[in-house]
């Protein structure tokens, strides 16, 4: 017997090791694109993550299993002890991923939205003054980059955004500085991850809460948005966390979720009818009518908050920066959300996923929960029905094609995967108890490879590659372009102004007859036009304009390419009539990082 024990000690140190390399291989090839050397003649070589990954599940539920076996089952016993420090250092993780893979730009349309109008905030000025609105007013909306829109004020602009995230981003800035709004995100990330742990403990338990909070911080989607300084992962915290106090007990949790709840109908408007799933889960705790009076008093301000800036900046409490409600949604785009979310969500999630539907009949609280088994499943019921009313919320909503919008529903994600969770643990603790504490790890760890794996499989980790091509370009243009030049763009209409400090006008607002005219207006105003086109929008932009200008074939040679995962060109029109008398142009080729 003392003889197998010792070797038993002997093979879970060996075990130990062979995970603690493989991990740090893991975190290597994740920060760094992998390693390759040769030792001897021997080519040693690590690209891909989710490999060394699958070897510290390997090795660590082996010793994992062997301890439990010698020890009578204390990895199970253990887990609550041990649950909140592994939580925490996995928030603390998210946290850093985020910084890492980050997207440290006003890049594309959202990043530059958001981060143009938390400089607003911090100078409180809301409304923007547009030279070309005043010089040219013939060109109407076409003036305002993604992310802004006429103002009532002639000749200006306003940020169409709602307004919660910026104002997030300006109060980092004004405490830290302007580069401090980029790691609001990352903190809200690591945020998320942690008030999963709280509310999944409270509600379920421990055990279900580490799972929980494992499956959120490998989340495709949670770590696709934590790369983005947009509102979505911010918008999911606070409705965590008014979760979280909406089923807490003391005088102050009431208002206090209702508080919870007026920063995230702040940071998305749209979702306010979600708070009347709140109150009822504020109202399951006594006194329920004072405890209700308390919540929707929290509630207000946040709604007053919108419908006042909403006055300011469009004119009306009930218009919102994105126009009239008819516009974006319909009773036709119904079935195309309805394939199309479910879809996205078990690709990126896996079917396990959808064991949350299940949760309110089979779940059970676990010993150390401070909930009964019928306020366990009580919560549950209740979070399904958020995720469903969110679920509701985008079923008439303007469709897309890209599992990324899957980002609407991040404010269900955390909770369908405690549900999830909690009927995992479940299943779990029927098993014998030597094989709960390994099967529980090993089902966890094997899903959170699985998810990093399908993360790094849709390019969530080379996002902010793609994304420099924005300042690269704007900053050539800057020094290249003349100080009267403009831009004709779309999707870097905003990048542009930020980065490139020229006017732009958005060609996707102009009339597929119109290109020819506009690019005479500027020049009669004094302006020098160009276009600007990734190579995505070359074949639309000819599409729209080709037809009904000779410029909109876009058929002679860029002024300027820039070559990164992106292709980018930019075309002086004026050089258009040179390359047909038989001049030579130039190509100017930036390469991209």
């Amino acid at each position: 017997m003392v003889v197998d024990a010792i070797r038993s000690r002997r093979l879970r140190g060996a075990l130990g090791c062979w995970a603690a390399a493989a991990f740090a291989i893991a975190l290597w090839d994740l920060a760094t694109n992998g390693f390759y050397f040769r030792v001897f003649g021997i080519r040693v070589s690590s690209w891909e993550a989710h490999k060394p990954f699958l070897h510290v599940v390997i090795a660590a539920t082996l010793a994992l299993w062997l301890r439990d076996r010698d020890a009578d089952v204390a990895s199970w016993r253990s887990m609550p002890r041990w649950s909140r420090r592994a939580a925490a250092i996995a928030a603390a993780a998210s946290m850093f991923i985020a910084v890492h893979f980050g997207i440290f730009a006003a890049a594309a349309a959202d990043a530059y939205g958001y981060v143009s109008q938390a400089a607003l905030w911090a100078s409180r000025h809301l409304t923007v003054a547009e030279p070309l609105a005043h010089a040219v007013p013939a060109l109407g909306a076409s003036v305002a980059p993604l992310g802004y829109r006429l103002a009532t004020t002639p000749g200006s602009i306003v940020p169409t955004y709602a307004s919660g995230f910026p104002l997030l981003m300006a109060l980092a800035s004004a405490i830290a500085g302007p580069s401090a709004v980029y790691y609001v995100v990352p903190i809200c990330s690591g945020m998320l991850v942690w008030l999963t742990y709280l509310l999944a403990e409270r509600v379920a338990g421990p055990r279900t809460a580490i799972v929980a909070t494992v499956l959120v911080a490998c989340s495709p989607i949670v770590l696709f948005q934590s790369f983005e300084p947009m509102s979505d992962i911010p918008a999911a915290m606070w409705w965590t966390a008014a979760w979280l106090l909406a089923l807490s007990g003391g005088r102050a949790a009431a208002p206090a979720a209702g508080l919870l709840t007026s920063a995230a109908i702040l940071t998305r408007p749209n979702l306010a009818p979600l708070a009347l799933v709140l109150a009822i889960a504020v109202m399951t705790r006594h006194p329920r009518i004072e405890r209700g009076a308390w919540f929707a008093l929290g509630v207000i301000p946040g709604c007053l908050a919108v419908a006042a800036i909403n006055r300011m900046l469009y004119g009306s409490p009930l218009t919102s920066g994105y126009g009239s409600l008819g516009g974006l949604f319909a009773w036709s785009q119904f079935w195309t959300n309805a394939r199309r979310y479910p879809v996205w969500l078990l690709q990126s999630h896996s079917p396990i996923v959808f064991l949350a539907l299940v949760a309110p009949l089979v779940t059970r609280a676990e010993p150390e929960a401070s909930a009964t088994t019928a306020e366990t499943r009580r919560c549950g019921a209740l979070m399904l029905a958020f995720a469903g009313a969110l679920f509701l919320s985008y079923l008439f909503y303007l469709p897309f094609d890209s599992w990324t919008y899957l980002r609407f529903l991040l404010p269900a994600i955390p909770l369908l995967l405690i549900l999830a969770a909690s009927v995992i643990v479940t299943t779990v603790s029927r098993l014998p108890e030597h094989f709960r504490g390994t099967t529980i790890v090993l089902v966890c760890a094997l899903l959170a490879c699985w998810y990093v794996y399908r993360a790094q499989g849709l390019g969530v980790f080379k996002v902010a590659a793609g994304e420099r091509r924005c300042v690269a370009v704007g900053e050539y243009l800057r020094h290249a372009l003349p100080e009267n030049g403009v831009v004709v763009s779309r999707l870097q209409s905003g990048s542009l102004r930020f980065y490139g400090h020229r006017s732009t006008v958005r060609w996707d607002w102009l009339g597929p007859e119109r290109l020819d005219d506009v690019l005479e207006i500027l020049r009669g105003a004094g302006y020098v036009p160009y276009i600007l086109l990734e190579d995505h929008e070359e074949r639309e932009f000819r599409e729209r304009f080709g037809r009904h200008s000779a410029v909109g074939r876009i058929d002679w040679p860029a002024s300027m390419t820039y070559y990164g995962g992106v292709v980018v060109r930019v075309y002086s029109p004026d050089d258009r009539i040179r390359y047909l008398r038989g001049e030579r142009i130039l190509t100017r080729a930036i390469p991209g990082g």
